[in-house]
């Protein structure tokens, strides 16, 4: 029996070394070929595969780092035209579906193709070895697959309508924003779309601009609450769930403090359009279509009004600079680059350049006065400040931060300097003087005087113009109503303690701007708490051949599928709620990038459980 097992093992061993060897000699001729066969050497290099993944290390960081899939218009807008003509041609503008990124992946399966052929044995114990490198070659195949071949786009289904389309959002070859139509091979057909909503929620927030530090304030009524680290304090004293402001015109005094005259346009004895314009605020109205404009030019004396009426310039433009705390306010008139020192001060202003519609690059006389602005530029102790002034927003100050706090800087009659093809000029002076001056092309076509009731034809227009009242101290009497019970419009009275004192007035939730306390340095904002809607459902049916083959309710993360098309549930009409916003999704590299999951599961697990148990048992039959 000794002798037997003794044969047993002189005959495992030789098997072993007669393995060992043709292994070697393997191993050997292989290597020769390698040497042999550069091609095939850079193919199996593990350098190549190092240097391959170091540079779609960066490219993803790249990706990442540059905004991806805009227009040549947004690239040249924030990294210049050099950067954003580099970076269409080197296709860096879209990283991951660049033809270099996807030959960077093709290239680096075939590395691990290369490697595991090269390093292959035929032995059942590198089953794991073979499924793990195969796993990686799936998985970048299948990403391949999805960025080449990959389909990703949208369509807006009406309630009770069909589309057997979807959009496709490119960067056509001029670097602009296009859209492609693709068809479906099926029809999408939306029966129902039900949208529900939450009951809106609305928070009180305060803000102390020298810290800047904004805080959301409890909405119990009654409830005295100081701001931490200020002196202020606010009590809400009422709430109204759908409020609305009513304003109605009053005249609060016989003096001319606030001048203002009610103007009626006619057009075919019928009134185009009516309105109140003040002296000091809206002065002008304009009329697009007819090419014409009405102005209301109050000037403090009959002297002036009889030089005005005179020349087509207008004399109501100007500057204000005030200094809070010193009690000194000045007015300027425009006068581009000349410098104006502020009396009693170590202040100075100078006028840079005006517009009429702040971020329109046109020139001055073709832009629209729909939001005249002036840039100054202030030089005082701590040196020079530029700044925009707005004639429509005259607190923008407040919301935006300057180096002079204390100066307080607004414009008026900026867009008097416009003048339209047929410009109408209505003056007033305390001493009762008041005209009407006819301008047509900068020429002074006729001057009336104006009496209330009275109509006056416009030349070369069918347009007749009327003013019908004449407040000297215009001003609102303002009423809050409740409209109803539901909540719509929510506001809430507030009263406010702080250094100034008291002040109380109603806050609305629909106010786009902040509501300022006296010293300009806390505000009140009252706000939506987040998105009302709950969720919204897509009652989809799938028409194929005439015949409806899938149907399904989708919601957010519970698409349809079908025949490789995924359908999800994205967005929807925000305004009427009538269109349900669909994504459409086809990815083939799915099947593929699954199978090299499952394929690393089977290969890790082979590797850490089967191949150690596999290797155990070949020890012992070899010490049997």
């Amino acid at each position: 029996m000794e002798n037997v097992k003794q044969n047993k093992s002189q005959a495992v061993v030789g098997i072993k070394k007669d393995n060992t060897k043709q292994v070697n000699q393997g191993q050997s001729g292989k290597s020769e070929r390698g040497n042999s066969n550069k091609v095939w050497q850079f193919f199996c290099s593990v350098k190549l595969a190092v240097v391959i993944i170091l540079i779609m290390v960066v490219a993803c960081i790249l990706g990442t780092v540059i905004l991806q899939e805009k227009t040549i218009d947004e690239y040249t807008a924030r990294y210049g035209y050099g950067l954003a003509t580099f970076f269409k041609v080197t296709q860096l503008n879209n990283v991951f579906h660049s033809y270099w990124f996807s030959f960077l992946l093709v290239l680096l399966c075939a590395n691990l193709i290369c490697c595991t052929i090269k390093r292959w044995r035929n032995t059942f114990l590198q089953t794991g070895f073979i499924l793990t490198h195969l796993s990686i070659i799936l998985i970048l195949v299948g990403g391949v697959v999805k960025l080449q071949l990959g389909i990703k786009g949208g369509v807006n289904v009406y309630e009770g309508k069909t589309a057997n389309y979807f959009l496709t959002q490119i960067i056509n070859r001029k670097g602009a924003l296009d859209y492609v139509k693709k068809d479906l091979p099926f029809t999408i057909a939306l029966d129902d779309f039900i949208l529900e909503k939450n009951e809106p929620k609305f928070q009180l927030v305060s803000y102390v601009k020298s810290k800047d530090k904004s805080k959301v304030l409890d909405s119990k009524l009654g409830k005295r609450q100081r701001i931490p680290g200020s002196n202020y304090k606010v009590t809400i004293k009422d709430y109204i769930p759908d409020a609305e402001l009513k304003q109605e015109p009053i005249n609060t005094s016989d003096t001319p403090e606030n001048p203002a005259i009610f103007v009626k346009l006619f057009g075919s004895e019928k009134v185009a359009a009516e309105g109140w314009l003040l002296a000091y605020d809206r002065n002008y109205y304009e009329d697009k279509k007819q090419n014409l404009r009405i102005e209301y030019i109050w000037l403090p004396s009959q002297e002036e009004v009889e030089k005005a009426i005179n020349s087509i310039e207008t004399s109501n433009t100007k500057l204000s600079v005030e200094v809070s705390g010193k009690g000194v306010s000045q007015d300027y008139p425009l006068d581009l680059n000349k410098v104006f020192k502020l009396e009693g001060t170590d202040f100075s202003v100078k006028m840079l350049q005006y517009v009429l519609n702040y971020g329109d690059r046109r020139p001055v006389e073709q832009q629209p006065t729909d939001n005249p602005a002036i840039q100054v530029e202030i030089n005082g102790p701590e040196g020079t400040e530029t700044r925009w002034v707005f004639e429509k927003f005259l607190d923008w100050d407040k919301m935006h931060p300057a180096k002079y706090k204390n100066l307080k800087i607004t414009c008026s009659g900026l867009a008097s300097t416009y003048m339209a093809k047929n410009t109408v000029r209505i003056y007033q002076s305390p001493e009762g003087k008041q005209v009407i001056v006819f301008i047509k092309d900068k020429h002074i076509t006729e001057t009336v005087p104006w009496k209330l009731e009275n109509k006056y034809a416009i030349a070369t227009t069918d347009r007749q113009v009327m003013i019908s009242d004449y407040f000297p101290s215009f001003d609102f009497k303002k009423e809050v109503v409740k409209k109803s019970d539901q909540i719509g419009t929510p506001a809430v009275f507030v009263e406010v303690e702080g250094p100034n004192g008291k002040v109380s007035d109603w806050v609305f939730s629909d106010n786009q701007y902040a509501t300022w306390y006296t010293d300009n340095n806390f505000a009140l904002v009252y706000e939506p708490t987040g998105e009302s809607v709950k969720h919204f459902i897509s009652h989809l049916r799938i028409i194929d051949n005439e015949q409806t083959v899938a149907e399904k309710a989708i919601k957010v993360n519970d698409p349809l599928k079908y025949k490789g098309y995924v359908i999800y549930q994205s967005s929807y009409d925000p305004e009427a709620g009538n269109y349900s916003g669909l994504q459409i999704v086809k990815d083939p590299g799915i099947p593929i990038v699954y199978s090299g999951f499952g394929a690393l599961c089977f290969g890790v697990i082979f590797i850490f459980y089967i191949k150690p148990f596999l290797r155990k048992k070949l020890k012992k039959e070899a010490e049997v």
